[in-house]
């Protein structure tokens, strides 16, 4: 199979693996949304938040290292999952301490710091399910990952939907979180030792060493990444009551379930692009088909991520209505905010993964540390003022940061993209699609295939696909239909 092909077949197993877990999650917090109010959402979203947060400290950057490390020396395969477990059992150790006396010191009352502590154990396992997935990436079968994730999507989302039915609390619902992440957990390390390897158990001081070393950029790079991305609803709560978290995350989680196609995209190209400059190269791209990925893939994800974008900006108030009902009516204005946020990270995860790739991290970790420093100092400024549209507006602002400076990087010690050739026509037709969303009177279902199909309709009128692009369509999908209407032989 071609680079091209092989791209596309784990984009896509890779992609279903996530829309199961992303939509099913989605639809788990939206039944605990609209079933137990915002008061109780915003305390789950703290929770999750916080633990998300925290969970960067117990992973240190292994899981993401790993899959570039074990591309390169398949062989030890083994060794580096067996030696990274024991590191992270050390490590998740030290970070609950560390969550407990936080908790303490914060003064949460105890339903909060249970939930806390519940939810935090079950990102721990989740935790060491991505370590295993690592395996499956690395061996390019995304498909065991799916599968993976579609018996947890499953079973979790009937067991909340149960517990809720049942009327149990949300300390006993985090409690179902964690005896489902259990099962799960015991699953994936079954199949990895039964189709993959053998997990080796015995401890190997200079390999945890050489592992905890390359993963501390990573870990940097994490922790930056978690703060902007997580730290808007932790310190809503603590500003402005739990209340504002849930009317927030409403928005927010929206957001997060849309950008698995960007982060699924970039997560297939990188264990590619890291074995053609998995030594970190001083000077520029110098293979042509890794600048091409780059190029084609910048353009691609710019082309889905800014309709989507401008959609979800002018359908906001009727997306949030149907998904949550009149009672999150104050989460329009966060995701109109929120909606660009959207297309800034399209783009900055391909420009994150190109970094990477390329032994190039600690300039993602600088992009990193940039944007968390202004979400941060943002945040304390107007989230007291603004509420949540304070914390959508940091949101948004620390991800431009985040792709001008990794941009700015890319193109200096990577690939110069000719931005001029890409960016104009999908705004021509972006705007006819808003146009016509917004004077289209019917069904907000509707309107999005609709708005969709006028889109795509203007991009084919543009000529913004050219010759190249209609090859790739050709070679991903080699059925004799799409020969028939592809333009280019």
């Amino acid at each position: 199979m071609d680079n091209v092909r092989k791209i596309a077949a784990n984009t896509l197993s890779l992609s279903i693996a996530e829309l199961i877990g992303k939509f099913g999650q989605f639809l788990i917090f939206v039944y605990i949304a609209r079933s137990m109010g915002n008061v109780i959402f915003g305390t789950f979203n703290f929770a999750y938040s916080f633990s998300l947060i925290a969970i960067v400290f117990a992973d240190i950057g292994i899981n993401f290292m790993l899959v570039r490390e074990i591309s390169k020396n398949r062989d030890r395969i083994g060794e580096y999952i067996g030696n990274s477990f024991i590191i992270k059992i050390a490590f998740s150790i030290l970070t609950f301490l560390a969550v407990a006396a936080i908790m303490k010191a914060g003064g949460f009352e105890e339903t909060k710091r249970n939930v806390v502590y519940l939810i935090f154990l079950y990102i721990i396992m989740r935790s060491f399910c991505e370590l295993l997935f690592v395996v499956f990436r690395v061996f390019e079968k995304m498909h065991y990952e799916a599968v993976i994730k579609f018996i947890s999507t499953l079973a979790l989302g009937a067991a909340v939907f149960f517990s809720i039915f049942q009327k149990l609390s949300i300390v006993q619902i985090s409690l179902v979180y964690v005896a489902v992440q259990s099962f799960i957990l015991l699953l994936t390390i079954g199949i990895v030792i039964a189709r993959f390897t053998k997990i080796s158990s015995k401890f190997d001081f200079n390999l945890s060493k050489e592992i905890i070393l390359k993963a501390s950029p990573f870990t940097l790079s994490l922790i930056f990444a978690s703060i902007y991305f997580y730290i808007d609803s932790v310190m809503l709560s603590i500003m402005k009551g739990d209340a504002s978290v849930g009317i927030y995350s409403a928005a927010y989680n929206i957001t997060l379930a849309i950008l698995v196609i960007p982060a699924m995209y970039t997560y297939a190209i990188y264990p590619l692009l890291s074995r053609k400059f998995g030594n970190g190269a001083d000077s520029r791209v110098n293979d042509k088909s890794a600048g091409l990925i780059y190029e084609r893939s910048f353009k691609y994800l710019y082309m889905i991520g800014l309709p989507v974008s401008v959609g979800i900006f002018a359908l906001s108030r009727q997306i949030i209505l149907f998904i949550y009902g009149s009672g999150y009516s104050g989460s329009t204005i966060a995701l109109q905010i929120l909606a660009w946020f959207v297309f800034m990270k399209f783009l900055s995860y391909l420009t994150g993964i190109i970094l990477s790739s390329i032994d190039r991290q600690y300039l993602r970790m600088y992009s990193q540390g940039i944007a968390a420093l202004i979400n941060l100092s943002m945040n304390l400024f107007l989230i007291p003022k603004y509420g949540l549209i304070g914390a959508g507006i940091s949101t948004l602002v620390s991800e431009a940061a985040l792709f001008v400076s990794s941009q700015f990087f890319v193109s200096k010690y990577f690939y110069k993209l000719k931005f001029k050739k890409i960016l104009a026509k999908p705004i021509i037709a972006s705007l006819v699609m808003y146009l016509v969303v917004y004077f289209a009177d019917v069904p907000t279902i509707l309107r999005i295939v609709i708005g969709a199909a006028a889109y795509g309709i203007a991009i084919l009128m543009l000529g913004y696909l050219d010759k190249q692009d209609w090859i790739f369509i050709k070679r991903i999908i080699p059925s004799e239909s799409v020969k028939k209407m592809v333009p280019y032989e």
